[in-house]
């Protein structure tokens, strides 16, 4: 009895020994080598339709690619070892830094370079009389109203 339990806990260990070793062929927990690395990201550049024009800046992509991949398979290897509860993983923002990710679709408020003071060039004195009512077309500062045809012809009169 005692050697049929000895062989059935051996049996399971061997069992589990084999699935982790399964689940570590799947996912790279150390680093991923520089030539897997590039075919994930030209895999990911095609899927997501990414050209670059600029001299370098496919490299440049590349380096931010790399580094978003590995926090992905760090967070990815804790995640499995039960310290997070959500796993990582690429999408159309891979080549993005934090810093571009946040200012371009988070809306980030930028402080202005220097504060905006209001114009008192069109505020009126407090002595200064103002007409209720101003006729702008006598003034010239506007057109007087065309006549704009049938239906279809407001477009030619805006010429």
């Amino acid at each position: 009895m005692r050697s049929s339990m000895a062989l059935l806990a051996a049996a399971l260990l061997l069992l589990v020994s084999l699935a982790a070793a399964a689940d570590m062929s799947i996912v790279s927990y150390g680093e991923r080598s520089e030539e897997e690395v590039r075919r994930m990201y030209a895999e990911w550049m095609s899927e997501h339709r990414r050209t670059y024009n600029a001299i370098g800046e496919e490299e440049r992509r590349f380096e931010v690619f790399r580094d978003n991949l590995r926090y992905i398979d760090q967070h990815n290897a804790a995640a499995d070892a039960g310290l997070h509860s959500f796993r990582l993983g690429l999408n159309r923002f891979a080549d993005l830094t934090n810093e571009e990710y946040r200012s371009t679709y988070l809306g980030a408020r930028t402080k202005p370079d220097r504060e905006r003071k209001l114009s008192a060039r069109y505020q009126a004195d407090d002595n200064e009389e103002l007409p209720e009512t101003v006729d702008w077309r006598k003034k010239g500062a506007v057109a007087a109203i065309k006549d704009q045809g049938g239906c279809g012809a407001a477009g030619l009169s805006q010429q």
